[in-house]
């Protein structure tokens, strides 16, 4: 994977991956991009699962896998009807 990878770039790739797919970034972009600290994996895990992908911690790189958003998705939260709840 290049050095130097933007946001933006990454966002780009996952988008146009295919279900099942793996991309790897470097754990220099990943520190880049996310931090070294004790809230970085939480914000690549939620950078993934916006993008239908999990996160998977490897020796010197991480791995973004696409899932099928189709048949893993989880229902979203509505908010509540007023009308309804009263």
């Amino acid at each position: 994977m290049d050095t130097n990878l933007t946001l933006a770039e990454l966002r780009s790739r996952l988008n146009r991956l295919e279900t099942g797919t793996v991309l790897k970034i470097s754990e220099r972009d990943y520190e880049r991009l996310f931090g070294i600290n004790e809230i970085a994996a939480a914000n690549v895990a939620e950078f993934a699962r916006m993008h239908h992908c999990v996160s998977i911690p490897g020796a010197h790189a991480v791995y973004f896998r696409k899932w099928d958003a189709d048949t893993h998705c989880s229902p979203q939260l509505v908010p509540d009807d007023s009308a309804i709840s009263r």
